[in-house]
């Protein structure tokens, strides 16, 4: 595929003896080794999987839909759960690398700030009025943290590409929905 990509490239030459051979050469490695248009496209698509994932599976906390919601807007990827085990970020270039990694450090620095929240509390106070309240501080945190970041815009055939990557690469998906605070 990359040399596919290569010879595409000079199918642009300003030299049209050039750009033809290209041209005629690529369209017979693709034939040959039975590549489409779409194969090469999605292609720029790369995945990094982050195994960090702290919370339930079946129903995730709302704080933590949030906060893959702010790391999607900030690096242009997306993401899928995958099975309570981890997250699959998606997109061009090394970005899904970029938004595992700060996914991993962020998701960390939440966690140990909503429990560290938690054990402030009066110890009198229900279990279940201590979760929700450390829920309720954990979204104030994202919050925070959405303050700072700036969104990276997405064009509209970067949004198509991963579309049609996640059907290519996951064809049975489930949504998910998340447990909310309080």
């Amino acid at each position: 595929i990359r040399r596919l990509k290569k010879l595409m490239a000079l199918t642009d030459s300003s030299n049209a003896n050039e750009a033809s051979a290209a041209l005629a050469r690529a369209q017979k490695l693709a034939d040959a080794n039975g590549i489409t248009q779409d194969d090469i496209d999605l292609s720029d698509i790369n995945e990094s999987i982050c195994d960090y994932w702290p919370v339930g599976a079946s129903k995730p906390p709302r704080y933590m839909a949030c906060l893959l919601q702010v790391i999607r807007d900030a690096f242009g990827v997306d993401c899928i759960l995958l099975g309570g085990c981890g997250v699959s970020f998606y997109g061009l270039y090394n970005r899904p690398q970029l938004a595992g990694y700060t996914f991993e450090v962020l998701g960390r620095q939440l966690i140990k700030a909503r429990r560290d929240f938690i054990k402030t509390q009066n110890k009198r106070i229900k279990t279940s009025t201590k979760t929700a309240r450390g829920d309720k501080f954990a979204e104030g945190w994202i919050i925070a943290v959405l303050n700072k970041i700036e969104k990276l815009a997405r064009t509209a055939h970067e949004v198509e590409l991963a579309e049609r990557w996640l059907e290519k690469k996951y064809t049975r998906t489930v949504t998910r929905n998340v447990r909310e605070s309080g």
